[in-house]
């Protein structure tokens, strides 16, 4: 079995390639809308939590235009990039925490993989949809199982977070904070799948929270001393 200290160092390996991504994501211009999405609502998680043509339309408009096929090029970068890249170092960076975490609890730990698994395998399905949306003629089939796709991926990301706070939690009271961050983020994806046009601009940021806590806690277990030790964000206090 893989030390937990070296789960974590290979965890933050994913996480330093996401947040160049990130960084870099940062300092480029937002694709705009053809159709009539609110300009406070990000074209990607948009297209990604697309139900019907309605809201296709809004995104690129309703008939084929100039400014269609430059949003569907950008948009197809932008799933390329995330399928080549942004997939693959999510899924070492959750997958990886993890295992970090079988020593403390093996069962939650086994089932926070098969969550962060099942994410991964959906969130690709969700890009072959996507990549068939951004067409004129998009077929109906694909508009079926995005929404499939979609949801078991940021339920699943959403509830992997939920267990590792759950993990946490058994390192002591000191941790409650960063487990309901976790379970916050939860509920962040559960809102925004049950209502996208209300709360789906935030369900990146929701994942994100849980994301934040597995970061402070693989840095800690990079650096502590031993290999067969969970790594938590404090020292416990006793009421684990």
């Amino acid at each position: 079995m893989i030390s937990a200290k070296l789960a974590c160092r290979i965890s933050l390996g994913g996480a330093a390639v996401l947040l160049l991504l990130i960084l870099y994501g940062a300092f480029q211009p937002d694709p705009a809308a053809c159709g009539s999405l609110a300009r406070s609502y990000p074209v990607v998680v948009a297209q990604e939590l697309a139900r019907s043509r309605g809201d296709l339309q809004a995104i690129f408009g309703g008939a084929p235009s100039v400014c269609r096929a430059a949003l569907a090029h950008a948009l197809d970068v932008v799933t390329l990039i995330d399928s080549v890249i942004f997939i693959p170092a999510y899924a070492a960076f959750l997958l990886f925490f993890v295992l970090a975490t079988v020593p403390r609890d093996e069962h939650a730990a086994l089932i926070g993989f098969v969550l962060s698994a099942v994410a991964v395998v959906a969130d690709y399905v969700e890009n072959v949809c996507l990549f068939q949306v951004t067409a004129p003629d998009a077929g109906a089939l694909w508009l079926a199982v995005l929404p499939w796709a979609t949801g078991v991926k940021w339920i699943g990301l959403g509830l992997a977070g939920a267990v590792g706070g759950m993990i946490l939690i058994k390192s002591g009271r000191v941790n409650y904070p960063a487990a309901l961050a976790c379970g916050l983020g939860f509920l962040g994806t559960v809102l925004g799948i049950a209502n996208p046009h209300l709360f789906g601009p935030h369900i990146s940021d929701s994942v994100l929270l849980s994301w934040i806590v597995f970061l402070i806690v693989d840095i800690r277990g990079a650096l502590l001393d031993g290999a067969s030790t969970m790594p938590q964000l404090e020292v416990e206090d006793g009421a684990g």
